[in-house]
């Protein structure tokens, strides 16, 4: 079942140059699949079976990509390089989408579950002033070693030259 409606699409045509009379289910599969996909890696996406449960903001990232590979493949034949416009539409389709896999946008009401995190202090402790280097343990009699990807930092703010 489509996530998309025509007017959706239609929202993004000229109709002078393209109009739409209906959607092409097939095309329209799998670009959803593979946007989809995509967005899995942070959002659970499995509950978006159509229309009315696909938040929006993905209908229009949907309907964007869409529209532009629509362009792209009914002016294939007339040109040597790829439609301005399609261009133009795919591009901020992708922008959005690389705002939601980089965490930089949020899809509004749907909770992350894989959220984006920074790979830097305090989340990776690999330049803390102290790190972790190991204990000996009597009892065992061994060296038990820390975490390994820490070491002595390279740079510190906290300290006085």
């Amino acid at each position: 079942m489509p996530r998309i409606s025509i007017d959706d699409a239609k929202a993004w045509v000229e109709e002078s140059k393209l109009d739409p009379q209906a959607l092409d289910l097939d095309h329209l599969d799998q670009i959803e699949t593979e946007l989809l996909v995509r967005i899995a890696s942070i959002y659970d996406v499995s509950l978006w079976i159509d229309k009315t449960s696909t938040p929006r903001i993905i209908q229009v990232i949907i309907s964007k990509f869409y529209v532009g590979w629509l362009y792209d493949k009914f002016y294939s034949e007339n040109q040597g390089e790829p439609n301005k416009y399609s261009q133009l539409v795919k591009a901020n389709a992708q922008s959005l989408l690389d705002g939601i896999l980089s965490g930089v946008i949020e899809i509004p009401g749907v909770p992350a579950v894989n959220p984006v995190t920074a790979a830097f202090y305090p989340n990776d402790a690999s330049s803390a002033i102290n790190p972790d280097t190991g204990y000996y343990d009597p009892n065992l009699r061994i060296f038990i070693p820390g975490d390994t990807s820490t070491g002595p930092a390279k740079f510190s703010m906290g300290k006085r030259f």
